[in-house]
């Protein structure tokens, strides 16, 4: 399971699921480090030891570097409640969960491949004494061979008690909590920013009533094609036949997106017509990339409108075929 970036920026909420007490759940993490985890007896903190240049406090490891050099660094962490609290840490990758775009962290056991394997960091364990901080040393080596442009992850402490949560259906919850410090190197070497858009698809759920509009969906995916942050923009649009403007959807704000990543985005639609062809459009743009649009069509079409429908012609066909047959009895019987 991901650790989850999603929420409040600096607050962290756990995700709770069925399982044994002492069975590792999935975290949600915030996107900005340096909060505490609430309040009372397991409170702490996480953020980059140290300050900028600029001597203001970092609340991410914002970092440049060559390919094959090394950086050194720190992370902070540190126990603002009353007792002793023990932690995992580890470094991690960052990546964009498919379902809706948000930030996410994979947890120690899953594969890396980017930060999460270049940082090591002087200890993964440790026991914090309450009131009391703990500055961890890491070293980050950059491959040779390491791509130029954005790689995302960061420094994780994960508190290792589980917290009982009740129970359902006789089997006990647990949570637990972490804090993940963002990490953001840039690789020296051609920045190349991209996006693009595709897989528009219409989706409709005609009323059951006649002539009611119904709801309908378009729903696209938007991928980073390029090797740097971005957070794009996109704005949906419907057309009818004619060309005529059914549906001009408001422009929508979309996660941070990191280079290769893509998110799937659905934008509803109350008061679809019941019967039309529609031509679904998106364009996606972001700040100091080309805009990229796709576009597909798709009949809308409620079986009870068109029944009706057929029904009217049926009858007007069958109204039309009486009159001619009584204008030919008229004609043949005139003398």
């Amino acid at each position: 399971m991901p650790i989850r970036s999603r929420g409040k920026p600096g607050a962290i909420r756990p995700a709770v699921s069925c399982a044994l007490l002492t069975l590792l759940l999935a975290l949600l993490v915030s996107p900005l480090p340096a909060a505490a985890v609430g309040s009372g007896p397991s409170a702490w903190s996480v953020r980059p030891a140290g300050a900028a240049t600029d001597g203001v406090r970092r609340g991410v490891f914002s970092l440049d570097a060559a390919p094959g050099s090394k950086i050194k660094d720190a992370v902070l962490i540190s126990n603002l409640s009353k007792v002793p609290l023990s932690f995992q840490v580890y470094g991690t990758d960052a990546y964009n969960t498919p379902r809706d775009g948000a930030l996410a962290y994979r947890e120690a056991g899953q594969a890396q491949q980017g930060i999460g394997r270049w940082a090591k960091l002087r200890t993964n364990a440790l026991v914090i004494p309450a009131g009391r901080s703990a500055e961890i040393p890491f070293t980050l080596t950059v491959p040779p061979d390491a791509t130029p442009g954005a790689h995302v992850g960061g420094i994780v402490a994960l508190n290792n008690a589980v917290e009982q949560a009740g129970r359902d259906n006789g089997v006990d919850l647990g949570i637990q909590r972490a804090i993940a410090v963002r990490m953001q190197l840039t690789v020296a070497g051609p920045l190349t920013p991209g996006v693009t858009v595709r897989d528009v698809r219409l989706t409709h759920r005609p009323s059951a009533v006649p002539f009611r509009s119904g709801r309908a969906s378009v729903r696209y995916t938007v991928v980073n094609t390029g090797n740097t942050v971005i957070q794009p923009t996109a704005r949906p649009r419907a057309t009818g036949l004619f060309g005529r403007t059914l549906k001009t959807f408001r422009t929508a704000r979309l996660p941070v997106l990191l280079p290769g990543q893509s998110t799937v985005i659905t934008a509803a639609w109350d008061g679809a017509p019941p019967l039309d062809f529609v031509h679904a459009s998106v364009r996606v743009s972001a700040r100091g990339v080309p805009g990229a649009s796709a576009e597909s069509g798709s009949v809308l079409l409620s079986w009870t409108t068109l029944a009706v429908l057929l029904a009217a012609l049926a009858l007007a066909a069958l109204a039309l075929s009486q009159v001619r047959r009584r204008r030919r009895a008229r004609l043949e019987n005139t003398p």
